[in-house]
């Protein structure tokens, strides 16, 4: 289910931008042509008008479709992604995310990849949403063979023993589903710590990894 779920995301981002976006593009370029004849006041102040609800409806499509699937997740990898994701919650909100992220990151398997942005995300919009934190750490480590991945608030925490709302159950059947272990460390007052270690046959191969670092704000 989760596979289906993230291949339809990655379809409807796709066709989200392929599709619609190019069709907005096209209305924003049929609307200077009509600009540059020189029309009367009154149609171009309506020209205006569709031009501006046409760039700002753009620039949603292409937020919506980052949401639901960043295509650098696809093309990049995971450490573009999670820095972007920084990035942007640190611009939409003014919450500091500090991402450090091993260079084998970018080579895990595709579901260790998936796994690891989605689990980051959630426990970031959770940051966001009510610890009232204000800086969160990113931390993705690479070792022999598995993945470590800690995320670290410092909001107001929680019980953890009695909180489990579907995002916190969400994370668990991502890592239970790659056969990884999921700890959650939270009391009142005293932030929240999220850490996940999931085994990855492929890494038992490498030999270690550098570790590049990147804070937003």
């Amino acid at each position: 289910m989760l596979r289906a779920q993230e291949n339809e995301r990655r379809t409807l981002a796709r066709e989200l931008h392929d599709e619609v976006g190019q069709s907005l593009s096209a209305i924003l370029m049929e609307t200077e042509g009509a600009e540059s004849a020189d029309p009367p006041r009154e149609i171009r102040e309506h020209l205006d008008s569709i031009r501006t609800l046409a760039e700002k409806t753009v620039a949603q499509v292409r937020d919506l479709a980052l949401l639901l699937r960043p295509s650098m997740l696809d093309d990049l990898g995971l450490t573009p992604a999670l820095k972007w994701q920084a990035r942007e919650v640190t611009k939409r909100t003014g919450l500091n995310v500090v991402v450090s992220a091993a260079e084998g990151a970018d080579h895990l398997p595709e579901e260790h990849q998936t796994c690891i942005y989605r689990l980051v995300q959630e426990a970031i919009n959770n940051s966001v949403r009510h610890a009232r934190a204000r800086t969160v750490q990113v931390s993705v480590r690479c070792e022999r063979d598995r993945v470590s991945v800690t995320v670290q608030d410092d909001g107001a925490g929680f019980d953890s023993r009695y909180v489990r709302g579907l995002g916190l159950l969400g994370m668990e059947e991502r890592v239970r589903r790659l056969g990884g272990r999921l700890r959650i460390d939270s009391r009142g007052g005293k932030g929240t710590l999220i850490a996940v270690e999931l085994p990855v046959v492929e890494l038992a191969r490498g030999n270690g990894y550098e570790v590049d670092s990147h804070t937003a704000g």
